[in-house]
């Protein structure tokens, strides 16, 4: 090795072979961008007859047909660097050619390999389950393609059934699906296989067919051919069988109208009503065999309370032992008593705040509660054992501020022998010798409060005379458990200069003694850099010079506390210069030149500005190329500079860009302020574009939208639904481009429905559009899909339709194609019904007109009324109108002085001023039916 250098001899082939690799021709290595690793084709054993590995060398692995072309067969001209991979970039010729079918006019994926081989070029394959969205079953096998395929249109085909098979729904009568209005989805019923026989699964619907349902015929509810507006309730084939049952009187006893919570599609007969899960009331004990009228008088069966008291409060006021309600026991009856026993209630003492334990659990209830005491019991200690704790003098509690919570030494077991916790009962923990010292030592005089616990507080005076070392100069912290084992033992105390300092001692500090540093027994203040004790090391490094090279004066960088000499410097991890490739093995000096270590630029120009300046292939100053030269070079080799345009610059190449010359698009050295929009290329072949016209249809000039911009510049394909505002669908998909860019018009047309279809708007009589005032967004009703058998949501307008509403027929509102006036109001109905109410009568009683407020949609009669805020369980009168209305005919009399008599009311008044006892003047003060 020259000079005797052995470490730094490159093992790379290029290191010694650059004069046979500059010159090789055949072909030419240089000029076709071959890598520099020379072990790709050559061996070690023979330079000559090198061979490349296409498969392993390349992203292009040759099989079939490609195999035996010879190497310059797709490498013309010496190129071989940035050639493309794909199938088009070598076959656009025969894309363009091939006519059976016509791949550019069906817009044919350019990627051949979906169908072609390299084995065979003829005879492809297409895979229609594979390669489109659209698998290929049952009878669509062996379907011919143009069946489908028409005209060679092979894109945007809709893949739904109803797309092909639009003719067979309008054309089914049994039953007719354009009237039942059923789905456009096919398959919901029929299959690819076979398309008559279809089945229709009635349980993938919301109304699931259980019992007696499944034998029904399916116009016993679809009457009238009527499939898509029926209710799913019980109540809607089931209302005569509500309002017909009597036992018990379903409408009277305001049942719910959910069927099904008593009877079953199995058995309508014999209902069961499951009192335990149905209500909030489950049955239990004696409640199980009580007869439903007990409890359920009157035939009413909602609103009743549940609550024990509410049929048990003569049961709370009766009892005596003890007396319930002077007392003021809690009328919640289930805390003592049970369902099963009423008689022999057990009271669990545990169930309060106060649980009884040892010595309590035998005492009398009248101890305690005396004189009949229940319910204003303080349940502290103290509050029984005053006496207890000021009669103890061993220590006497009161004096010694003792707290009064006597559970903390004190049990209900025992309560002599109390012990004291000072672990738990105290913030002063007892360890090592603190746990054997009298309680006298520390609490002198019998004072038990307000004691420091610091350790300085009993050990002022073992601190003031340490003298190794002196405590009280060395300014050592009052807290002696910084190194003192406290309690355990005093001396041998321990100081941890790693934990208790900033300052960890690691290698040779560990060693030093404590006064090398601590001269003069100084302990506080001291600094902790490197520099304070080795300032004269610093100053007298002279290789480098650590001043005039203005080094850090943080001996760390270099230095650590093990070893002091050969001190190393990481440039990397220590400087915002990594050194990287041949930087590696530069010596020191060729760049800190003259022991300047500090100010330095970083920047390759700021060493290499002769080899940019000097540069003319290409010229770097007239290019204005960047003068980071990192872009383009690398410090592993400064020759061969790769420029990646994709990650250099703003435009990536792809396709067709990637292997033009560069000199096709920098033209005259021009490498700066280029355009990179297509038209600044392109501007020719937009304006010479005639199919269509692109300049008179106004196409906007970015050319991306439609073409594959850089793959293959013909078959461009303009996506509707992505570049407009106007997405196609249904019929609107098949639909050729002039129907409605008439005369070459592409831009500015309108995209409501009107704007197309204001001919079929005006010509429609049924009903009369124009009359009748519909909208003129089509949308509303209709869709691309199907424009006839439009359907209208009426739950989109301000009256949805509920109940019976949904099953009565248009004509029944709109009279005289009317839809734009018809009240929503239920009187302008339903006025003749509410004159004719008897029972009872709504004119005479001045009941609102306002029919929703007690009917509903789903069932007229039965009709619930919302008393509002007066409650209709009020006093007792158990929801009777009658308790308060005595006059059936006239509702807005009302009588309170029936059930409140004046000798019990005028005794809560005494002292009410303006107080008149007669029902209104009860109302009005009362309007709640509550005191106050």
């Amino acid at each position: 090795a020259p000079g005797g250098q052995y470490s730094a001899t490159p093992t790379s082939c290029q290191s010694c072979h650059t004069k046979e690799f500059n010159g090789t021709t055949n072909p030419n290595h240089v000029a076709t961008g071959f890598p520099l690793d020379c072990s790709f084709c050559h061996g070690t054993t023979q330079w000559v007859g090198a061979k490349f590995d296409h498969s392993t060398g390349t992203k292009f692995p040759l099989n079939g047909a490609h195999a035996p072309v010879t190497c310059a067969g797709c490498h013309k001209n010496n190129v071989f660097a940035g050639l493309a991979t794909t199938c088009i970039s070598c076959h656009q010729t025969d894309l363009d050619g091939t006519k059976s079918p016509n791949h550019a006019a069906a817009g044919f994926p350019q990627d051949c390999s979906i169908c072609h081989g390299t084995v065979s070029w003829a005879n492809a394959a297409f895979n229609h389950n594979t390669a489109t969205k659209f698998p290929l079953a049952g009878a669509h096998v062996t379907v011919a393609c143009d069946v489908c395929h028409k005209n060679n249109v092979y894109a945007g085909l809709a893949s739904s059934c109803i797309s092909c098979h639009q003719a067979d729904l309008n054309a089914t009568k049994n039953p007719n699906h354009a009237a039942a209005g059923f789905s456009q989805t096919c398959e919901t019923c029929h299959t690819a296989t076979q398309w008559l026989g279809a089945k229709f699964d009635h349980n993938q619907t919301k109304f699931t067919l259980t019992g007696a349902h499944v034998a029904v015929a399916c116009q016993t509810c679809h009457a009238n051919n009527q499939f898509s507006t029926l209710s799913t309730t019980c109540m809607s084939c089931h209302t005569t069988d509500f309002n017909g049952s009597k036992n018990p009187n379903h409408a009277a006893a305001s049942f719910p109208q959910d069927c099904s919570i008593c009877h079953n599609t199995i058995q309508w007969m014999g209902a069961s009503f499951d009192h335990n899960t149905r209500t909030k009331f489950p049955l239990a004990g004696a409640h199980v065999t009580v007869q439903c009228t007990t409890c359920h008088k009157n035939n009413i069966y909602a609103g009743l309370a549940s609550s024990c008291i509410a049929c048990h409060q003569a049961d709370l006021n009766a009892t005596k032992n003890p007396n319930h309600a002077s007392a003021g026991f809690s009328q919640t009856c289930e805390i003592c008593h049970t369902a099963a026993q009423w008689l022999g209630a057990k009271f669990d003492h545990n169930q309060t705040k106060f649980t009884l334990t040892g010595a309590h659990v035998a005492v009398a209830c009248e101890t305690c509660h005396v004189n009949n005491q229940f319910t204003t019991l303080s349940t502290t200690c103290v509050s029984c054992h005053t006496t207890d704790f000021n009669g103890t003098k061993n220590p006497t509690h009161v004096a010694a501020g003792f707290p009064q919570d006597c559970s903390i030494c004190h049990n209900t077991t025992q309560w002599m022998g109390a012990s004291f916790n000072h672990n738990t009962g105290t913030k002063f923990t007892l360890t090592g010798a603190h746990v054997n010292v009298a309680c006298s030592a520390c609490h002198q005089s019998g004072v038990y409060v307000g004691l420091a616990t610091s350790c300085i507080s009993c050990h002022q005076a073992d601190w003031k005379i340490a003298t190794n070392p002196n405590h009280a100069t060395a300014g050592f912290p009052l807290d002696c458990s910084l190194c003192h084992s406290v309690t355990a033992s005093w001396a041998g105390a321990v100081f941890n200069h790693s934990t208790q300092t900033t300052f960890t001692l690691t290698g040779t500090h560990v060693s030093v003694g404590c006064n090398l540093c601590h001269k003069n027994n100084v302990y506080a203040g001291l600094s902790t850099t490197c520099i304070s004790c080795h300032q004269t090391d610093w100053n007298g490094t002279n290789n480098p010079t650590h001043g005039s090279a203005g080094f850090p004066q943080d001996c760390s960088v270099c230095h650590g506390t093990t070893s002091w000499a050969n001190a190393t410097f990481n440039h990397n991890s220590a400087t915002k210069f990594p050194l990287t490739g041949t930087h590696t093995s530069v010596a020191c000096n060729v760049c800190h030149k003259n022991n300047v270590f500090v100010g330095l630029a970083t920047t390759c120009i700021s060493c290499h500005q002769t080899d940019w300046n000097g540069t003319n292939n290409p010229t770097h100053g007239a290019a204005g190329f960047p003068q980071d030269c990192s872009v383009c070079h690398s410090t592993t080799s400064w020759a061969n500079a790769t420029f990646n345009h994709n990650t250099g610059t703003k435009f990536t190449l792809t396709g067709a860009h990637v292997s033009v010359a560069c000199s096709a698009c920098h033209q005259s050295g021009v490498y700066v302020g280029l355009a990179t929009s297509c038209i600044s290329c392109h501007q020719a072949d937009w304006t010479s574009a005639t199919n269509p016209n692109h300049a008179t249809a106004g196409f906007p000039q970015d050319c991306s939208l439609c073409h594959s911009v850089t793959a293959g510049w013909a078959g461009a394909v303009f996506n509707h639904s992505t570049q407009t505002t106007f997405t196609l669908t249904g019929t609107h998909v098949s639909v050729g481009c002039n129907l409605c860019h008439k005369n070459n018009v592409f831009a500015g047309l309108a995209t409501t429905c009107i704007s197309c279809h204001l001919t079929d708007w005006n010509g429609t009589n049924n009903p009369n559009h124009v009359t009748s005032g519909y909208p003129q967004d089509c949308s509303a009703c209709h869709t691309t899909t199907n424009w006839l058998g439009a359907t209208v949501d009426h739950s989109k307008t301000p009256f949805p339709l509920t109940g019976a509403h949904v099953n009565v027929a248009c004509t029944s509102c709109h009279i005289n194609n009317n839809f734009t006036t018809t009240p929503t109001a239920c009187n302008s109905c339903h006025s003749a019904e509410y004159k004719g109410a008897t029972n009872p009568n709504h004119a005479a009683a001045g009941f609102p007109t306002t029919c929703q407020t007690c009917h509903t949609t789903t069932a007229w009669t039965g009709a619930t009324f919302n008393h509002t805020w007066f409650p209709m369980t009020h006093h007792n009168s158990q929801g009777l109108c009658s308790a308060c209305h005595t006059n059936p005919n006239d509702y807005k009399v009302f009588v309170c002085t029936s059930c409140h008599t004046q000798s019990q009311v005028d005794s809560h008044h005494r002292g009410v001023k303006n107080y008149v006892y007669n029902s209104v003047n009860c109302y009005a003060c009362h309007p709640r039916g509550s005191a106050g």
